[in-house]
């Protein structure tokens, strides 16, 4: 499984669960320089699977980087299941890798024991699992397909942001970043 999955992308991100991506994305880059985080709003996703269930996730994310880490902040602005308030507490929720066949890869978690908590198709097309491994590893796998242009957008804000740069960007600045 090991060679399979990790080998073409390696873990691309690492995802958290928050209560405030504003102050999660200031503690971020006071503590760690991370971000500054570009916020990419309330996405409003209908047809999101919860352990079988067809449900309605309203989330809003921002997106940073430490290094060639990428860090995604998750703020759940909806009611009802999800794989967030699953966890049971906020921090750390995922790693997320890149998987040309996202099935094939699900299939694969799934054969060395691990359940799929969500599956849903971003607004952006994006196709994006959730593999339950909080028994194995504390916490849950994100299985999608690639973004690289979106990982290197974010990358370079990163890299470019002076040191007083706001933890908290627009979206605008992603679209001038390149």
């Amino acid at each position: 499984m090991t060679e399979s999955m990790f080998d073409s992308y390696g873990i691309k991100q690492l995802g958290y669960y928050v209560a405030s991506i504003e102050e999660a994305a200031e503690q971020l880059r006071t503590a760690l320089g991370a971000g500054p985080f570009v916020d990419l709003g309330v996405s409003n996703n209908e047809n999101v699977d919860i352990r079988g269930e067809r449900v309605s996730l309203d989330m809003r994310t921002a997106l940073g980087h430490v290094n060639d880490i990428q860090i995604e902040l998750i703020e759940v602005v909806s009611e009802g299941p999800d794989p967030y308030h699953e966890s049971g507490r906020y921090g750390l929720h995922h790693f997320c890798i890149y998987a040309d066949d996202v099935d094939a890869a699900v299939k694969q978690m799934e054969n060395a024991g691990m359940a799929l908590a969500m599956r849903m198709t971003s607004g952006q097309g994006m196709e994006i699992a959730y593999l339950d491994a909080r028994n194995l590893l504390g916490q849950y796998i994100e299985v999608t397909t690639p973004s690289e242009q979106l990982w290197q957008g974010i990358k370079a804000i990163h890299e470019k942001s002076p040191a007083d740069a706001p933890a908290l960007m627009p979206m605008s600045a992603l679209m001038g970043s390149n």
